[in-house]
């Protein structure tokens, strides 16, 4: 993850919050606030079905605060809902620079009939779990023979840029649909129940970097201490990933997955303190 970093000398009396502006061709009732959003980044060249709502941006003058790539992606989302959207396809960004402390962003907003057929990248969450069309990948058996399924999930972290105060620091665990797969023999409730652990191994540890982070006082200026514990936490995920693959024998030894089961619900209520930044 990227950890960016702007010192400016200038002496400032005022700050804002970052511009929000959208324009619409097509109008739909809002959506609730836990509907889904899903977001592609400018690389992504799905070809999208569904009706062009209008296009959102999030700008500002030169010295906002609050307005880092994750924050501005989620004020865009906060518009997609409200205008009925559920598609957000990011078109430009422009990274903080001497004009500006903020990641922009533009993009086009649509509604599309069934926006998880879009989704590269899941966020955890309590209330959606995993299913088998979650897995797009394609499987690969040369590099995991043994695989039934196989689960792509980690998390990373941004550093907010304040001027005015100190900046916070983000932290996302994310699953990758693209790069998760599963062979039509896989495709069993068990299967996917032990694929889903995987996934909340993951949260666990993100869970655990915003307590470190917390703990070690990290903000946006750490950048060497920062990377520090991300990669200690980050290596402990790893090692505890592939523990529990090796003890419950990819899930065979049904036993042992249970009781893994259970370990997992006590660390992340646990951890629950740290379940949002």
């Amino acid at each position: 993850m990227k950890f960016r970093i702007v010192i400016l000398l200038s002496i400032l009396v005022w700050s804002c919050a970052p511009k929000l502006k959208s324009s619409i061709v097509t109008s739909f009732n809002p959506l609730n606030e836990d509907a889904l959003i899903v977001v592609l980044k400018i690389a992504d060249d799905q070809t999208i079905e569904g009706d062009l709502v209008g296009s959102v941006k999030a700008i500002d003058g030169g010295l906002s605060v609050n307005c880092t790539y994750y924050e501005n992606v989620n004020n865009l989302k906060s518009i997609a809902r409200q205008k009925g959207a559920n598609l957000l396809k990011i078109t430009k960004e422009k990274l903080p620079d001497k004009w500006s402390t903020c990641t922009r962003l533009w993009a086009n907003l649509y509604r599309v009939e069934d926006p998880k057929f879009y989704e590269n990248q899941i966020e955890w969450s309590a209330d959606r779990k995993l299913t088998w069309d979650d897995f797009k990948g394609v499987p690969d058996l040369q590099n995991y023979p043994d695989a039934l399924a196989l689960t792509n999930s980690g998390f990373g972290y941004e550093s907010g840029i304040n001027m005015f105060k100190e900046g916070k620091v983000f932290v996302q665990s994310t699953f990758n649909t693209r790069s998760s797969w599963v062979l039509p023999e896989g495709r069993t409730d068990y299967i996917l129940k032990h694929e889903q652990i995987h996934f909340d191994i993951t949260e666990i540890y993100s869970r655990k970097l915003r307590k470190e982070f917390a703990d070690a006082n990290i903000k946006n200026t750490d950048v060497n201490r920062a990377k520090i514990i991300f990669d200690k936490v980050f290596m402990e995920m790893q090692k505890r990933q592939e523990k529990y693959d090796r003890e419950t024998a990819r899930g065979d030894k049904k036993e042992t997955q249970e009781n893994w089961e259970a370990i997992v619900e006590i660390e992340l209520a646990k951890y629950a303190f740290y379940k949002s930044n």
